[in-house]
């Protein structure tokens, strides 16, 4: 993916520069003497829009992951009515909340259904250390998509001094820098959000989910046979 995001920069990039060494007009509309290219400020000009759209292309694939989630209280009380009423889905519903709390739930809930027991104690002997666990995992994904926007950021910020440097004001890069910087503000905001419904769950709904195995709603799968 990052290959073809890079080939598609530098192909956005050439035609830029292209655009920008058509032929010039004065303003009686007649073609100016042509000028040797520079070989040095088209490499620069290159890199710098290669660099620009680069950084942006791939922080918007990452800000695609921060989308389309349920609000924590909307996914908080469904899952808790399910919890209630129908455990089992609610550990398939859990499952499916990829990068989220509730991923971790239903983690937590698939590892206690392999000891077979509604025995509470040892159900939360084993939910607790299970979400703890996945949930630290949660984090880390989203703290390395974070140092990788950071990157990516630095390649929009390099293109748009790049352009600073051959003494003018690129707006292009300007915008894609700025355009950037958003994108890195959207997954840093996202990724608080997470780590703060991860510590809320742990005491809201993990409490839930140990009443709802131990209570005989939830279906065990059947032991192997000996």
């Amino acid at each position: 993916m990052k290959k073809l995001v890079l080939v598609l920069a530098l192909v956005c990039a050439t035609c830029v520069v292209s655009c920008e060494e058509e032929n010039q007009y004065d303003e009686n509309g007649e073609l100016l003497p042509e000028v040797p290219m520079d070989l040095g400020k088209l490499a620069k000009t290159i890199a710098q829009y290669a660099l620009g759209v680069f950084g942006v292309s791939m922080l918007l694939i990452t800000v695609t992951k921060t989308f389309g989630g349920l609000s924590y209280p909307a996914a908080r009380l469904s899952l808790m009515n399910l919890l209630r009423t129908n455990p089992n889905q609610a550990e398939q519903v859990a499952r499916g909340m990829k990068d989220s709390f509730g991923e971790a739930i239903g983690t937590a809930m698939k590892t206690a259904a392999m000891i077979g027991t509604p025995d509470p104690a040892a159900i939360a002997a084993t939910t607790t250390p299970t979400y703890d666990g996945h949930a630290s995992a949660i984090a880390s994904r989203w703290g390395g998509l974070l140092s990788k926007g950071k990157l990516y950021v630095a390649a929009a910020l390099g293109g748009f001094a790049l352009g600073v440097s051959k003494g003018e004001f690129p707006i292009i890069s300007f915008l894609l820098a700025l355009l950037a910087v958003g994108a890195f503000i959207r997954v840093y905001t996202y990724k608080g959000e997470v780590e703060s419904t991860i510590v809320r769950a742990r005491h809201e709904v993990l409490p839930e989910v140990d009443r709802a195995m131990s209570s005989g709603r939830y279906n065990f799968p059947p032991k192997p046979a000996q």
